[in-house]
């Protein structure tokens, strides 16, 4: 069985061959703090996250991109792996998608995760490859095509031609930077505690990229910090604007230094065929068109898109000649082993 894995700061997301996407998690795991046996991962544990106990903690097992819980991370995978094989004898082989700008060591931590949990063979892919495969750019075009994934923590960009990734910039800044924005705000102005569960419903249902004339409002519910008692209040988009407009602003003006790097001639294929937009950021309404604006090239977020790089991964799964292509291949762990002994 071949199984494609894109083990995120903010959700896990697996993708078995001839099943399609069989998990779409939260890349959480909630453990019991004297023993240090895991109790519930996902959606399970982040049911939990700022409910619990002190005898239950939470781990976020994925920080900026890079495994920050070696244990935690493994036993998820192993958790997952054993409910879509079935099987522990089985050996599956694993696609991983990783940054593209994670060094060796990190490389190395992935591999070790991967093997321990239960891999056969093992391809690491980047990232954004995948997320522009998943967009549906055709890679075996001459003309360039740009993609940008806004994820959790880190934003990505590539211009895909002739069969592979020609140009690519990662900045370290991507839709957390909101939630904690808006986090924030509540905390210091109106002395109001929220957790992020809230924080991304705030930043779902009513901020927007460019500043409304129609004001939404939302009801939500926090704690105060003047009494530390449950609070319910209304808050609007025109007073969450100003802190997301500065996130934003800081993620667009990244990606405009990245983006000079870029030669003149794939550059204005990009401008050309236009921007195609993914990762969980690219939710924020209104983002395409102020990408487009600032960046003054036609910008459009595509159908789906936080699946996009698992599906790409999928795609890349069932065509070992398209990952080829891109000089990819699998590898087993012996010869992992070997690498790493090197």
């Amino acid at each position: 069985m071949k199984i494609g894995i894109d083990f995120g700061s903010s959700s896990l997301k697996i993708f078995a061959e001839g099943k399609g996407i069989v998990a779409d998690d939260p890349s959480v795991v909630a453990f019991d703090s004297l023993s240090g046996n895991p109790i519930a991962f996902g959606v399970a544990a982040d049911n939990v996250y700022g409910r619990c106990g002190n005898d239950i903690e939470i781990s976020k097992v994925i920080k900026n991109a890079v495994v920050s819980d070696f244990v935690m991370a493994e036993r998820m995978l192993r958790f997952y792996l054993q409910r879509v094989c079935g099987n522990r004898i089985y050996k599956p082989n694993i696609i991983l998608s990783l940054p593209s700008n994670i060094s060796n060591l990190e490389k190395n931590t992935f591999l070790d995760i991967i093997t321990l949990a239960g891999a056969g063979r093992v391809c690491m892919v980047d990232g954004i490859l995948a997320s522009a495969i998943g967009c549906g750019i055709d890679t075996d075009k001459l003309g360039g095509r740009m993609v940008i994934d806004i994820g959790h923590h880190i934003t990505e960009f590539a211009i895909v031609s002739l069969g592979g990734v020609a140009a690519k910039g990662v900045i370290k800044r991507g839709s957390y930077e909101i939630d904690k924005a808006i986090i924030n705000h509540l905390k210091r102005d109106r002395d109001i505690l929220i957790g992020p569960h809230t924080a991304r419903e705030i930043k779902n249902k009513i901020t927007s990229a460019i500043d409304r004339e129609c004001e939404t409002a939302l009801f939500v519910s926090g704690k105060s910090c003047l009494d530390d008692l449950p609070i319910s209040f209304e808050v609007t988009s025109s007073e969450i604007f100003p802190y997301i407009d500065e996130q934003v602003n800081l993620i667009i003006k990244e990606i405009h230094n990245e983006i000079l790097n870029v030669s003149p001639d794939l550059l204005a294929d990009a401008a050309d065929h236009g921007i195609l937009l993914c990762g969980g950021g690219s939710l924020v309404f209104d983002i395409a068109e102020r990408l487009s604006y600032e960046l003054d090239i036609r910008c459009e977020v595509v159908e789906e898109p936080i699946l996009a790089k698992i599906k790409g991964l999928g795609r890349l799964m069932s065509d070992e000649k398209l990952l080829e292509n891109n000089g990819y291949r699998f590898i087993f762990k012996d010869e992992i082993k070997n690498r790493k002994n090197k």
